[in-house]
């Protein structure tokens, strides 16, 4: 099959979503397809080898801007080329293709459990009002609203069954067109030679000693991501009276490391909280750590979750966290209902701090984490592009119907894609 791949600006060292995008592309190649990647920009260096770049140039004064055209762009392209394709893909901020996979989620969800995370309802309604006053707001619900248009006939990949739920309530999509698959990993980029040597070169960089229990936090957005109420968790049992075991905690990613210096000071947890930022490696932070906790608000299906699991790594994460339904209570970590229930949290980690509990644990969630395989996912994707790539042919769509949204490129004609191979 002749497939297209449609994604914005896709750079690896971004994170998660353009690592799948080249993951994806590498995967479909290897099957025998041809791919063609629609891209305004993108990293050449790990360009997977036999990849068609379609690149859509595009020209805004703003990143708003620039978002809105790439997908008003990519619909014309698609349009123009429906003939050429067996099937089209898109995600984030894109419309048109026969198959959306929304990693981020519903943004209506995504916002409604952002504003959980302030208790007094009345500033979560204010929180809630401001951000739909921001004219990102309007520019992402425009691009929800085409990509989720019943007329277009797509269907949409859920990675997990919490977002599959949420596409059917903020936008009536039938069941019948939405396929549950998680996100996956390749457990092998994890894998690290020596892993004593790296755990205990971590601990050591950290001065964190060599038998104390670590806790691996690692995200972008610490506040999405649960960091305060974590901190809180961490606080609870730092004063509590006893033999508690002192746990220490490993903080890295590309979040406000500066504002949680401060935090961490008024919670007096400087001595066993570890502010690291951005790892080059993060491999490193899963072996040097004993589990990983990431107390989300809002979650589509937490890579970095798996990468954990896969390390031995037993996970505490919530129920507002889609990677969290593959988790067994007890066996592979532990989900709570609620990242504010700073109790429910805090006694959490006070059974990963049962040594042998712990051992049992990481040998399981180590077999779970492997089993998330981009193979399985892979699998799974292709039986869905193939059944929609059929179901094009029988109802011969080289005609799509007219949704009353031709546009044009800001000098007034469709902007020419020029096509480069990897």
């Amino acid at each position: 099959m002749r497939l297209a791949v449609c994604y914005q600006d896709v750079d690896p060292r971004r994170g998660g979503a353009e690592t799948y995008v080249y993951d994806l592309c590498r995967g479909l190649l290897s099957a025998g397809h041809t791919v063609d990647l629609i891209a305004s920009t993108w990293d050449a260096s790990t360009c997977p080898t036999g990849l068609n770049v379609q690149r859509l140039e595009v020209k805004a004064r703003t990143k708003l801007g620039r978002i809105w055209r790439f997908a008003q762009e990519c619909e014309q392209f698609l349009k123009l080329q429906s003939a050429n394709y067996d099937c089209s893909i898109g995600f984030l901020n894109t419309w048109g293709q026969d198959i959306l996979i929304p990693q981020g989620g519903v943004r209506a969800a995504s916002l409604a459990a952002n504003a959980r995370r302030f208790p007094a309802a009345p500033v979560a309604l204010g929180y809630a009002l401001l951000k739909k006053a921001n004219p990102r707001w309007w520019v992402y619900q425009a691009i929800e609203r085409q990509q989720y248009d019943p007329r277009r006939g797509s269907y949409y990949v859920a990675v997990s069954r919490m977002v599959q739920n949420h596409i059917q309530q903020y936008h009536q999509i039938d069941a019948s067109r939405i396929e549950v698959i998680p996100n996956a990993i390749d457990a092998h980029r994890l894998d690290v030679s020596k892993p004593a040597e790296v755990r205990n070169a971590f601990r050591a960089k950290l001065g964190i000693p060599e038998q104390a229990v670590v806790g691996l936090f690692v995200a972008h957005n610490f506040k999405l991501k649960g960091l305060d109420p974590l901190l809180q968790a961490l606080r609870l049992r730092a004063r509590r009276a006893g033999d508690q075991v002192p746990v220490h905690l490993v903080v890295c990613g590309g979040g406000s490391i500066g504002r949680y210096r401060a935090k961490v000071r008024a919670a007096g947890l400087e001595q066993t909280v570890h502010l690291v930022g951005f790892l080059d490696d993060v491999r490193a932070g899963f072996h040097g750590s004993d589990f990983f906790v990431l107390p989300s608000y809002y979650d589509p299906c937490s890579l970095v979750v798996f990468e954990a699991l896969a390390c031995g790594l037993p996970v505490i994460t919530t129920r507002c966290n889609g990677a969290g339904e593959v988790i067994e209570p007890g066996v592979h970590g532990d989900v709570i209902d609620k990242p504010d229930d700073i109790k429910a949290l805090a006694a959490a980690i006070d059974r990963l701090c049962n040594q042998p509990a712990r051992q049992k644990m990481s040998a399981q969630s180590q077999a779970l984490g492997q089993v998330q395989s981009f193979d399985r996912h892979l699998g799974s994707l292709t039986k869905l592009i193939e059944r929609v790539a059929a179901g094009k042919r029988i109802a011969n769509q080289d005609y799509r119907p007219d949704l009353g949204q031709h546009v044009t490129s800001p000098h007034g004609r469709r902007s020419i894609a020029k096509t480069m191979t990897h």
